[in-house]
């Protein structure tokens, strides 16, 4: 009786998680289909929260608050987008999530000149796929500090960690500050 209890027990779990996550997805559609074209209203932004209170402990709760960060950030509304980014980075339940916001919200902070949170966000352990866009923006937090001879270092270091994908843009930012070794890039 026992055994037949906890296994319908654990079938009745499961059947929980399945229904949690589609839940969760609809409304995570929902609010990606508003973010495409532009129109995030004011309902769409209700659904957002709603997935990040009720639904936080699915990927889709990290997603529609980067979502939601995009929106806010375009419209100029840059503390509530960095609200947004931030949420993403500490709750994030799948660890590339986490590291995408980490970079966007990096990016975000060296743009306002918050070098110091920017840094120590940069200055994370992260893993070896996300090495590039690490070093990438501590080369223009060294940029925007005036630090040229460190940007010069940590562009190369993402130069070399993109294992000869390194984007146009890197390679121009990088020749931007000229020698030394600028033929190592």
């Amino acid at each position: 009786g026992i055994g037949i209890a906890g296994l319908l027990g654990w079938r009745e779990y499961l059947a929980y998680q399945t229904r949690h996550a589609a839940e969760a997805s609809d409304l995570y559609i929902a609010v990606q289909t508003q973010v495409m074209n532009d129109t995030l209203d004011a309902a769409t932004a209700g659904k957002a929260d709603l997935i990040r209170v009720e639904y936080s402990d699915t990927p889709y709760a990290a997603l529609a608050s980067m979502a939601q960060a995009r929106i806010e950030y375009e419209n100029g509304d840059v503390e509530s987008a960095l609200t947004h980014l931030r949420w993403a980075s500490e709750n994030a339940s799948e660890t590339d999530v986490q590291h995408v916001a980490r970079l966007r919200l990096a990016r975000i902070l060296i743009a306002q000149n918050n070098y110091d949170e920017a840094e120590a966000i940069l200055l994370t352990e992260h893993p070896a796929g996300f090495a590039a866009g690490y070093q990438e923006l501590k080369g223009d937090l060294h940029v925007a500090r005036g630090e040229v001879a460190q940007a010069r270092v940590a562009y190369d270091k993402a130069i070399n960690a993109s294992n000869g994908n390194a984007s146009r843009w890197l390679i121009l930012k990088r020749q931007d500050l000229g020698s030394p070794d600028l033929g190592n890039t």
